[in-house]
């Protein structure tokens, strides 16, 4: 079975102008497991609402409101009823002026350096929000025209979200600790995309951060917001849905291939997260 990697490798974009706006409209549950990418993601959510979790801090984007997920930042999104959200993600390169002028020092370069993060909040004041959600809808509706210019236009309105943003002072600077928990817990999760088919110890997860098991547990219930059993668990369920989804095969061969050897466990669990079965889930959803 092959193993996908938590950090996204897909290109948003292209080369030559690295954005690309995502929509998603879901009649039901939407799920996207923890994963991060070197790209910037503006989310604007349009109807419904999205429970957002970034860095561990979960947070309710409902319509009408946004949330900005830096470079790096290990993210993940749910929403249990009907949305409809758009995801403006780009590589912060492509703010860079190519003149090395007081701008991309100051501003710019910290910016697309990692060294100045957006705001994590998703709660501002009305003339922010008003102003922030404008832009983003500019940027959604020229990312679908035809446009000549349309990759100048969105450079500008990125740029303008910029200049606000810093006369409101609402950039923060970025904290070594927060880098390196970022970086510990990507190799945890890594290691369990890798071995999710396999037997997963706290003891093989501890040992990756040369933590005992008990620091290990608060250490990354910190981090991530669950115990690494409810992490491991919930990541194989979503690996049986996409089993599911994309093959016929039976409820006890699917619970095997993602880890579970005992079904009745699979079961359980399953329908702790999915609120149904794995049959009912493809009664319900596939068939």
């Amino acid at each position: 079975m092959s193993k996908i990697h938590l950090k996204e490798k897909s290109i948003h974009g292209t080369s030559s102008f690295p954005l690309h706006v995502y929509t998603k409209k879901k009649n039901n549950h939407y799920f996207v497991g923890y994963h991060w990418h070197e790209e910037i993601e503006f989310i604007y959510v349009e109807d419904g609402v999205l429970e957002i979790t970034v860095n561990s801090e979960s947070r309710n984007v409902s319509k009408g409101n946004f949330i900005f997920i830096n470079s790096g930042d290990v993210h993940q999104i749910n929403s249990s009823g009907p949305s409809i959200h758009h995801a403006i993600v780009f590589h912060p390169r492509m703010l860079n002026f190519d003149f090395s002028d007081i701008c991309q020092n100051n501003i710019i370069g910290p910016l697309t350096k990692g060294y100045m993060r957006f705001p994590a909040s998703t709660h501002f004041d009305n003339q922010t929000n008003n102003f922030i959600v404008n832009k983003l809808k500019e940027i959604i509706s020229v990312s679908y025209s035809n446009s000549d210019i349309a990759a100048l236009s969105i450079k500008i309105l990125l740029l303008q979200i910029v200049e606000f943003l810093y006369q409101k002072n609402s950039f923060s600077k970025a904290e070594n600790k927060l880098r390196e928990n970022q970086e510990n817990i990507k190799k945890v999760i890594r290691y369990i995309q890798d071995n999710y088919s396999e037997k997963i110890s706290l003891n093989d997860l501890a040992s990756i951060l040369n933590m005992n098991k008990n620091y290990f547990c608060k250490y990354f219930k910190h981090l991530i917001g669950k115990q690494p059993i409810t992490y491991i668990n919930e990541y194989r369920c979503e690996k049986a849905v996409e089993l599911l989804h994309k093959t016929d095969l039976k409820i006890l061969d699917i619970s095997l291939m993602v880890g579970f050897d005992n079904l009745s466990y699979f079961i359980r669990k399953f329908k702790e997260y999915k609120r149904f079965t794995p049959a009912e889930y493809r009664k319900k959803y596939i068939l």
